[in-house]
C-alpha cells in the first residue's frame, strides 16, 4: 500500500487531502488545530486525468503520469512520451509505431501484440513488461532495463540492445535476426528457442544464459 496523503490549506490552516476530500478541525477564536492523517486503503495506481487529456489533445506528453492507463487497440504512432510513467499500462494490440519512450517507466505494462516498429526505448525501464508477440522490428532498447521481460514470439529483427539489462528475460521463439547485443547483460536470460541468424552477440554478458547450443557461462565471475 502507498501513502496517498497531500498536505494543503484548509480554512487557512494545515489540513490533509485524501483523494480530493479535506478533513480539518478548526475552532473559531482558538489557535489550536488538529490534522487528521488517513492512510490509503487501496493501491495508488490512478493516472493523472489532466495528463491523459493533454496527451489526447497535443499527441505528446513528456514526463506525464499515465500509470495504469488503458491504451489497448489505440493508435499512438509517433507520440512523444519521453520520461512518462506508464507502469501497469495496457497497450495490447496498440499501434505504437515510431513512439518515443526514451526514459519512460513501463514496469509490468502489457504490450502484447503491439506494433512497436522503430520505437525508441533508450534508457526506459521495462522490468517485468509483457512484450509477447509484439512487432519490435528496428527498436532501440539501448541501455534499457528489460529484467524479467517477456519477449516470447516477438519480432525483434534488427533490434538494438546495446548495454541493455536483459537479466532473466524470456525470448522463447523470438525472431532476433540481425539483432545487436554489444555489452548487453544476458545473465539468466532464455534464448534457447530464439532465431539468432546474423545477430551480433560480441561483447554480450553470458552467465547462466540459455542459448540454442546450451547454457553459456562464459562471462561468469571466475
Amino acid at each position: 500500500m502507498n501513502l496517498c496523503i497531500r498536505i494543503n490549506n484548509c480554512f487557512g490552516l494545515a489540513g490533509v487531502r485524501v483523494f480530493g476530500s479535506e478533513l480539518c478541525s478548526y475552532r473559531r477564536g482558538h489557535v489550536a488545530w488538529v490534522v487528521f492523517v488517513i492512510l490509503c486503503v487501496t493501491p495508488c495506481w490512478a493516472f493523472d486525468e489532466t495528463d491523459l487529456q493533454k496527451l489526447k489533445l497535443l499527441n505528446h506528453c513528456v514526463e506525464c503520469d499515465l500509470t495504469g492507463a488503458n491504451f489497448s487497440n489505440t493508435d499512438l504512432s509517433g507520440v512523444d512520451l519521453r520520461g512518462a510513467d506508464l507502469a501497469n499500462a495496457d497497450f495490447r494490440q496498440a499501434n505504437l509505431k515510431g513512439i518515443d519512450l526514451r526514459g519512460a517507466f513501463l514496469m509490468e505494462s502489457d504490450l502484447t501484440e503491439a506494433n512497436l516498429v522503430s520505437a525508441d526505448f533508450f534508457m526506459a525501464d521495462l522490468t517485468s513488461t509483457n512484450l509477447e508477440s509484439a512487432n519490435l522490428h528496428d527498436v532501440d532498447f539501448s541501455k534499457a532495463n528489460l529484467t524479467e521481460a517477456n519477449l516470447t514470439d516477438a519480432i525483434l529483427t534488427d533490434a538494438h540492445f546495446y548495454s541493455a539489462n536483459l537479466t532473466r528475460a524470456q525470448f522463447g521463439e523470438a525472431d532476433l535476426t540481425g539483432a545487436y547485443f554489444f555489452q548487453a547483460d544476458l545473465t539468466g536470460a532464455n534464448l534457447s528457442d530464439a532465431l539468432l541468424q546474423n545477430s551480433d552477440l560480441e561483447g554480450a554478458i553470458f552467465c547462466g544464459t540459455m542459448m540454442p547450443w546450451g547454457i553459456d557461462d562464459s562471462s561468469c565471475p571466475k
